[in-house]
């Protein structure tokens, strides 16, 4: 009789408590994100999880089983950690990161205890790689990657165009207070190369009048400004400059609202002249990124505009996360992680064109190598360095008499 009621307690704990376990063994593989689908983030999330819709369709199948995907909102980390505790319970192993780094961070935390894998394809904040997890791997530039390649790509574009050599460089460093951590990696990035901003100014991210920041840039003869903004204050800021007459020699921007396409649609006669830094995207050299085109036209062909960056990022990841379930030969999560700890791919593999090969900390090394050199045209983004993935040439100082 005990014999009777011990089984019939273990089995009503089964269902309560299922076992954490690091495999879903069923005829479908299942892939998941959780992210801001609602709310101010919404645009970036709803990007990310239209690229992995577009990646399991591209494929269809991996171990001769169907793709299953599932997106779920969440606007905060308690959100985060219910949908994907739900997605878990559903069978859901491998978890594509979302563009907003808040559940990105919350679910890294819970990967190893419930043995799911998940891969950061659009967050760039330095925190998610503060330290190795196991299950945890990054895909994509970190925001201090972009800081060291500002200081490697501007003082030489600088030297070259304005002919201002980097120990004369005259720099100029704004922010809002939202995104100061990004100025950071900016300063700190500069400083080491030699490089001290002498305009420094962040101010509070609702700020409405710019009048005095942008007379305050005139007076400061800088020979570059690099921003650090965001949709809210990027446009309206950008706004005063034209207005004012203002244009520095060149603005170099940490991507940010100058790589979007809320920035192109203030108009060619605000955007064009400026320069940013981006993830690889959708107008890069496509012929050095096997798959890109296709991506993009059908993209563009389903939603009515281009992918975003960091769409273009996330597409990726997805293929290289199918490759490596297929390489495992099992949807097994130790056995995908071992995949992905072996990987070891050149550039030109993946539409993104980076290499992978993930570190120690499981960062990926190859990520942002290059950073695309962008320059509003016509009131369109052209990649105009690095040299491999290029389609145009820069305009600087910015003559509107030359757009191509």
């Amino acid at each position: 009789m005990k014999a009777k009621w011990l089984a019939l307690v273990l089995f009503v704990l089964a269902l309560l408590f299922p076992a954490r376990t690091t495999s879903a063994a069923d005829d479908v593989i299942r892939v998941a994100v959780v992210g801001p689908l609602t709310g101010i983030s919404a645009f970036g999330g709803n990007e990310v999880k239209n690229a992995i819709e577009l990646a399991v369709e591209k494929r269809g199948a991996a171990l001769g089983k169907k793709i299953e995907f599932e997106a779920a909102d969440a606007s905060d980390p308690s959100q985060a950690k219910s949908e994907f505790e739900r997605l878990y319970a559903k069978g859901h192993r491998i978890f594509i990161g979302s563009y907003s780094a808040f559940a990105d961070l919350t679910i890294q935390g819970e990967v190893n205890e419930y043995g799911a894998i998940l891969m950061s394809a659009a967050a760039w904040a330095n925190e998610l790689t503060a330290h190795k997890i196991k299950n945890y791997f990054h895909w994509t530039p970190r925001v201090d990657v972009f800081g060291i390649r500002l200081a490697e790509y501007m003082p030489a574009y600088a030297e070259k165009y304005l002919g201002v050599k980097k120990e004369n460089l005259r720099v100029g460093l704004i922010w809002n207070a939202n995104v100061e951590y990004v100025a950071v990696a900016a300063r700190n990035a500069l400083k080491a190369a030699g490089i001290s901003p002498v305009f420094e100014e962040g101010y509070p991210v609702d700020r409405k009048d710019f009048t005095a920041l942008v007379a305050n840039l005139q007076s400061s003869q800088i020979d570059v400004l690099v921003p650090c903004q965001y949709s809210v204050d990027g446009p309206p800021f950008r706004r005063k400059m034209v207005e004012m007459g203002y244009e520095p020699p060149m603005l170099f921007a940490m991507g940010m609202i100058y790589d979007q396409p809320d920035f192109g649609a203030l108009g060619a006669e605000v955007v064009d002249g400026c320069i940013a830094l981006s993830y690889t995207h959708p107008f890069i050299k496509r012929d050095n990124a096997p798959g890109l085109a296709e991506f993009a036209e059908t993209y563009k062909t389903k939603h009515g505009w281009y992918p975003l960056t960091h769409a273009t990022q996330t597409y990726a990841a997805t293929l290289f996360i199918l490759d490596m379930i297929e390489k495992a030969g099992a949807y097994d999560v130790d056995k995908i992680r071992e995949a992905i700890e072996a990987a070891d791919i050149p550039k030109g593999k993946y539409p993104n064109y980076w290499a992978v090969k993930f570190d120690e900390h499981h960062r990926n090394v190859g990520a942002g190598d290059p950073l695309v050199i962008g320059q509003w045209q016509n009131g369109a983004l052209v990649p105009v360095g690095t040299e491999e993935i290029a389609v145009g040439k820069p305009i600087i100082p910015w003559d509107p008499s030359k757009p191509r």
